[in-house]
């Protein structure tokens, strides 16, 4: 019976190569047993921010864009890592992370929301589940579906690759522009994305240490805007050139939030 499973899954597989994402193999409830055992792992190796405040202010603006999407039934979750670079990393099922080094970068409200949109969008799209069908499918998926739970090795595997080598380019252009959608959808001002990726690509001049997967394996910032823009444009943007907006708030510290005045 097992063989005649794996054999099945394998016609399955090669056959829909090139089948849309509602083709996929792996079922929701996989994906967020999958997901949160990645967490588990990520957390226990990077930690978490402590700070209940702190993370409802990120949940809240979370919530509103995991609310928009197509998917809004997941166990969206939106938590801070307790480390200063400044990244953002999502995992399959609807779990969501930024760093404090993140929090001390971003200048509003609004650009947090397309970071964040950017995350969600890799999760309503199920890039993690493509990306978990292509090359870890005779290892996770495989143990998954014959009935057995993932090694602990097995997992993090997958979140090392995750996090050092990200997406596709094609997936990472997708999430922008998903994440820019959503964050008009939820009611931010989603040209917010263009004065980050301005002053993250000055950032990343000055010093690429500071910039992890989040940037370092995404495509080249102005490829991204250049996208970005003209899709702010068809939802009625003005937007001729990407220019920094006034904070409604901004982080002061990775461990302080102070309101602009």
């Amino acid at each position: 019976m097992r063989i005649l499973l794996v054999s099945f899954l394998l016609v399955a597989l090669v056959g829909g190569a090139g089948a849309p994402a509602s083709a996929a193999i792996i079922s929701t409830a996989q994906e967020v047993r999958i997901g949160q055992e990645a967490a588990a792992q990520l957390e226990a190796e990077v930690g978490v921010v402590n700070d209940p405040g702190l993370t409802a202010h990120v949940s809240s603006i979370g919530s509103r864009l995991a609310a928009v999407t197509d998917r809004r039934t997941l166990p969206w979750t939106f938590k801070i890592l307790n480390t200063d670079k400044v990244n953002a990393i999502s995992l399959p099922g609807g779990i969501i992370y930024v760093t404090r080094g993140m929090l001390s970068f971003v200048q509003s409200q609004d650009e947090l929301a397309f970071i964040l949109g950017h995350e969600v969008g890799h999760v309503e799209r199920r890039h993690h589940v493509a990306l978990l069908e292509r090359d870890f499918f005779f290892t996770l998926v495989l143990q998954l579906l014959l009935g057995g739970s993932p090694s602990a090795a097995q997992v993090g595997n997958f979140v090392r690759v995750l996090a050092n080598r990200g997406f596709s380019r094609e997936a990472e252009f997708e999430a922008d522009l998903v994440g820019t959608t959503i964050a008009h959808r939820a009611g931010f001002n989603a040209a917010a994305g263009l004065a980050f990726m301005e002053r993250m690509r000055v950032t990343e001049g000055r010093d690429p240490s500071q910039v992890e997967t989040f940037f370092s394996t995404h495509p080249g910032l102005a490829d991204r805007a250049v996208r970005v823009r003209e899709l702010l444009r068809r939802l009625g943007y003005r937007v001729a050139s990407a220019t920094p907006l006034v904070p409604v708030w901004y982080w002061h510290s990775p461990d302080q939030l102070v309101l602009a005045s």
